[in-house]
């Protein structure tokens, strides 16, 4: 039996950045937890929720299976410098959404110092805290990561980011190498480029 305000907090999670709900939740539980008081007028019930609900109620937005993908582990770890950019499938004119640093240590990427374009809602912590990429053996990156695709002006709504899956092939770099250019579908209108260049030994 789970109860329902328990569900109703799976549901929030389920449609909300984790890095946002876990900045808001860290900084409110203790004030909260002072000036709850249980109403009379509010009643709770017990329920029953299938495994498969319960499963797709705690799914993240950048979660992906890398179990049938062959993950090149054993690569020396490296820093590289990226972009990520936008092309328009019309006028294919590309424009760089963001760019920084980051580190492929044991087949994972783990993206450090970096800098959206976009403003908004963009900060450094999406990429850091839920960009989900991994090496494959040839060298190209694979598994899903936010991707900010629209620059936001003064006095515009600001939106959370995509999130998109690198499963698409190399445009450019040799094969077996980490450097290149890695396409990404976003939608009808555009579609993201990972551009990963100057990747040294780690020091």
């Amino acid at each position: 039996m789970i109860n329902f305000r328990t569900l109703i907090l799976a549901v929030l999670i389920y449609g909300t950045s984790s890095a946002v709900l876990a900045k808001d939740w860290n900084k409110k539980k203790t004030d909260d937890a002072v000036k709850l008081t249980k109403s009379q007028e509010i009643m709770s019930f017990d329920i029953t929720i299938s495994g498969s609900i319960l499963e797709n109620l705690k799914r993240l937005p950048f979660e992906f299976d890398f179990s049938k993908h062959n993950i090149w582990t054993g690569m020396h770890q490296v820093d590289c410098s990226f972009e990520i950019q936008r092309r328009p499938i019309e006028d294919q004119r590309i424009e760089t959404m963001a760019s920084g640093q980051l580190r492929i240590e044991n087949g994972v990427y783990n993206f450090l110092r970096n800098n959206w374009r976009t403003r908004g809602m963009a900060d450094p912590s999406y990429l850091q805290d839920e960009g989900n990429l991994r090496l494959l053996k040839d060298g190209r990156p694979i598994g899903k990561m936010p991707y900010f695709h629209l620059f936001i002006n003064q006095g515009e709504v600001a939106r959370p980011p995509e999130y998109v899956e690198l499963t698409k092939e190399r445009e450019k770099g040799d094969r077996g190498s980490p450097e290149g250019v890695f396409s990404f579908y976003v939608d009808d209108w555009q579609e993201g480029l990972l551009s990963i260049q100057n990747c040294k030994a780690a020091d």
